[in-house]
């Protein structure tokens, strides 16, 4: 299941996680979040070796500040990360066979990051 998140548990959620972590950074007027989220859900409860965490993103001044720095321009936007270290982005709507390989494909990239970089 994806939890959610604020800026405020940010540091210790995602940049000092021991595992990778999948953000989905979201807001509720966004039609396309809206339609992401079951897919996202769905998707959370199939990987044991990744966190699932969402940040909405209009959800106070924090996590505004939070969402441009980290530069996201539109929503859905799902972010990889990996010992804090950004891995990977994944922009808009994706139904659940090409989300998940998506997924896949930046997790398996990130192995590196987890077996051979200390954390940021």
């Amino acid at each position: 299941m994806a939890n959610d998140i604020n800026a405020s548990d940010w540091e210790q959620k995602v940049m000092n996680s021991d595992k990778p972590v999948v953000v989905d950074f979201w807001h509720e007027q966004c039609v396309w979040c809206q339609r992401l989220n079951p897919v996202y859900e769905e998707l959370s409860n199939e990987y044991d070796e990744a966190s699932f965490l969402k940040l909405n993103g209009r959800a106070g001044p924090e996590n505004m500040e939070l969402s441009q720095k980290l530069g996201i321009m539109g929503t859905p936007t799902m972010k990889i990360f990996c010992q804090g270290r950004e891995v990977g982005e994944i922009v808009g709507f994706r139904d659940k066979n090409n989300l998940k390989s998506e997924i896949d494909n930046l997790l398996g990239e990130s192995e590196e990051c987890l077996t051979q970089s200390s954390k940021v």
